[in-house]
């Protein structure tokens, strides 16, 4: 194949295209559990709504309250359905993902986002200082690749019923991650979400992970959503 062909656009219109790869899968099928829990948080996405959190948002050509497609719905659909204590996001950006985590974590919920840059130093955020209450909802600014930072906070990761990663893809900080929280001991398996698994830096380490997961794009972003049960 000619490498124009590989870099052309694809044969259809498109808001926003990525190149990636397509392969058939390991020879192993994914876990029941696995199966039986993306069913379960796609029913409960079917009843969720986050209107008010895509307000939030400025005017966009884009609209993230589709789902399948966009992963926030799915997102607000897990938590209404886990019910989690603890819930860490990995990579706040503009914190939308965050307010969808928000919106139907239990009142003795807490979420806490990690990201490099404070959320009110980040253009278009849709966050505001309101939304922040120390047992409800927090941001800490640390690189928990750094196995010295990680170890500040095990503890917190070490509850987590649920961590949603949409870190920078760029095939060190997932894998370096992935490492340290396999030293970790949790209090029960926790379920893992990895957005982006089809960018060109994140399909070699989803294909490796060796921990029980699922392709879940279908039901989740358009980009790759993979879910794994951490244990």
């Amino acid at each position: 194949m000619k490498l124009s062909r590989l870099f052309s656009p694809p044969p259809f219109d498109a808001r926003h295209y990525k190149r990636t790869y397509i392969a058939c899968p390991p020879d192993e099928a994914p876990a029941t559990e696995i199966i039986e829990g993306a069913l379960a948080f796609a029913r409960k996405t079917l009843t969720v709504d986050i209107d008010d959190v895509c307000r939030r948002m400025p005017p966009a050509a884009w609209r993230p309250e589709v789902w399948p497609g966009e992963h926030y719905r799915l997102l607000a659909g897990i938590v209404a359905e886990l019910q989690p204590k603890t819930v860490v996001e990995i990579g706040t950006h503009t914190g939308l993902s965050a307010l969808a985590l928000l919106k139907y974590l239990p009142p003795a919920g807490r979420l806490v986002t990690f990201d490099l840059i404070p959320w009110d130093q980040i253009s278009g955020t849709c966050l505001r200082s309101g939304d922040f209450a120390p047992e409800r909802f927090a941001q800490e600014i640390a690189d928990l690749a750094n196995p010295a930072v990680f170890t500040r906070h095990a503890a917190l990761l070490s509850a987590a019923d649920l961590i949603f990663v949409d870190g920078p893809k760029d095939k060190k900080f997932e894998p370096a991650l992935a490492a340290l929280l396999d030293t970790l001991s949790f209090a029960q398996p926790p379920w893992v979400v990895f957005d982006d698994i089809y960018d060109l830096n994140m399909l070699r380490f989803w294909r490796e992970l060796k921990k029980p997961k699922l392709d879940i794009t279908s039901l989740g972003h358009w980009t790759g959503t993979g879910m794994v049960r951490w244990n």
